[in-house]
């Protein structure tokens, strides 16, 4: 009986180190996957028997777990930070993209455009009457408006890819709550039979370090192996079951979505507290993404309320850099048109210059689908509620009949005083006359350069508050994964180590096997002979 009881001890010995050499050769084959959590086999004594009454003999070795090496508080850490990385992440890659419109850092900046605009007007002031001086200011007037007209493109075409990257993104969230809630299942299923399930816990890891990047998430693990997930404090994956996002439209009128819950009727974010990390609500890439696409394509009459402004537009990166850039466009604009097409009373001022031709309410910049006189003379206003009456980005052009006939370009007081510059000098004193400030409420006024200058010097400090933050999470983010890696990623020269040790305990069980088959086979052998 001895015999048979050393014989199970070894097999029990066997059996547990060919399970560790599994476990070791599973890690090895998985040393580059991504996302995987090295395995480790975690040894016990089987049960005991008494002899007598003070001495106990064991009856093996078992395997008391094969466990996942992680580190539940470095997950939660890493979790953490990401949705801050993510968050700026979309921030800066916003910024980036708006400086690369202006051409500020690389390429034809719209500085030197409106350099040029502002240069033919003073040649104009010396040659009022002169072709050459006439066509170049046209020619720039037509290079400024239509280099708008591109920035004014280029920033609501991005907007719009914006917009598109929310729809897939939330359509990576729901994707991202299906498999969570699948895997929960699976690994529910696999552990209550007492199989192992540790890969499918990797997969559901991945998934929750991908959802924490995109949004602010809790998590919990039950007893049962599920976890259930939150985002923004609303349940996303409990009970069995998923709530998935939805998408509406983010205001009237606006081809502009944004994220709800279909299933509790509200929008996934609120955003009445302010954004930042002293209220730790400054989490998720689709969070980032949505502050900086806004909710609509902005102009200047955004900027005519402080507290609209500070509420719906200041938010916004690209909001705000619309609005800000539009308001310079429309003093331009306003500024050269009723300088030389003056209004008053709702008419044409009694006193507004003439053109060489005798024409007096060209103006040089028009709505595309609106004149700036109906048919009896009285001025076509602006609704702020209509965009096409106003003079702003995208909707402005050159007067098609400046452009056939620059002799309607209205710079003389008096009619037929060709060589009068009056109007011109005009202009240029209005020109350099402070006419805004960037933001409502502000009290610094600036002219248009220095307007130009303060937007692009905003837009850049904006930039590098967004880069130097995503830096700094970026820091933050790969020390935790590091810390992570080391723990839970597959050394190699361990595996290998622990290999040569399981392996050396396996042979060392199999030698006791054949040392009690040599025994056993040799006492039934000669016991054989004796009963013979």
């Amino acid at each position: 009986m001895a015999s048979i009881g050393s014989l199970s001890r070894a097999v029990s010995g066997l059996m547990a180190n060919q399970r560790a050499l599994n476990a070791t050769a599973h890690n090895l084959s998985n040393v580059d996957t991504q996302g995987f959590v090295r395995q480790q086999v975690l040894f016990k004594d089987s049960s005991y028997v008494g002899i007598g009454n003070n001495f106990q003999v064991g009856l093996g070795t078992d395997i008391q777990s094969l466990r996942q090496v992680r580190d539940i508080f470095l997950d939660r850490a890493y979790r953490d930070e990401a949705g801050r990385l993510g968050f700026y992440d979309s921030k800066y890659q916003a910024v980036a993209e708006l400086e690369i419109v202006f051409g500020e850092i690389g390429g034809e900046s719209f500085s030197t455009v409106l350099d040029d605009l502002w240069k033919s007007i003073n040649e104009l002031s010396k040659h009022p009457e002169g072709l050459e001086t006439r066509g170049t200011f046209v020619q720039s007037a037509t290079m400024f408006i239509n280099r708008v007209n591109l920035i004014s493109n280029q920033m609501n075409d991005y907007q719009m890819n914006l917009n598109t990257q929310v729809v897939d993104m939330v359509k990576e969230i729901n994707g991202l709550g299906d498999t969570i809630h699948q895997l929960n299942e699976a690994i529910c299923k696999y552990e209550a039979y007492g199989d192992n399930a540790n890969d499918l816990r990797d997969q559901r890891n991945n998934a929750l370090d991908r959802l924490s990047y995109l949004v602010d998430i809790t998590y919990r693990e039950d007893a049962t192996g599920k976890v259930s997930v939150n985002i923004e404090g609303m349940n996303f994956v409990s009970n069995g079951r998923v709530s998935h996002l939805g998408l509406e439209q983010a205001e009237p009128n606006s081809p502009m979505v944004k994220p709800v819950w279909k299933e509790y009727d509200k929008d996934l974010f609120s955003f009445h507290k302010e954004i930042k990390p002293e209220n730790d609500n400054d989490k998720g890439a689709l969070k980032g993404l949505l502050l900086a696409r806004g909710t609509r394509a902005a102009n200047y009459t955004d900027l005519e309320n402080a507290e609209h402004y500070n509420k719906n537009i200041k938010p916004s990166v690209v909001m705000n850099a619309q609005a800000q850039f539009d308001k310079l466009v429309n003093g331009i604009v306003t500024l050269i048109n009723d300088t030389l097409a003056p209004n008053k009373d709702g008419v044409l001022d009694d006193e507004a210059p003439y053109g060489l031709d005798g024409s007096r309410g060209t103006e040089i910049f028009k709505r595309q689908h609106y004149n700036r006189y109906d048919a009896d003379g009285n001025v076509i206003g602006t609704d702020n509620t209509d965009i096409y009456t106003l003079y702003t980005s995208g909707n402005i052009i050159v007067n098609p009949a400046i452009l056939q006939d620059y002799d309607k370009i209205a710079l003389s007081k008096v009619n037929g005083a060709i060589g009068d510059n009056s109007i011109i000098e005009k202009l240029i004193n209005n020109w350099n006359k402070p006419f805004g400030a960037l933001e409502p409420g502000a009290t610094s006024q600036m002219n248009f350069n220095e307007y130009y200058a303060s937007f692009i010097s905003g837009l850049g400090n904006t930039g590098n508050l967004a880069i130097n933050m995503q830096k700094n999470q970026q820091i933050m983010v790969n020390q935790i994964d590091n810390q992570r890696s080391q723990l839970m990623g597959v050394s190699s020269d361990e595996e290998l180590g622990n290999m040569m040790k399981y392996q050396h305990a396996y042979n060392a069980n199999a030698k006791v096997v054949n040392a009690i088959d040599e025994m056993m086979e040799h006492i039934i052998t000669r016991v054989g002979i004796v009963g013979r």
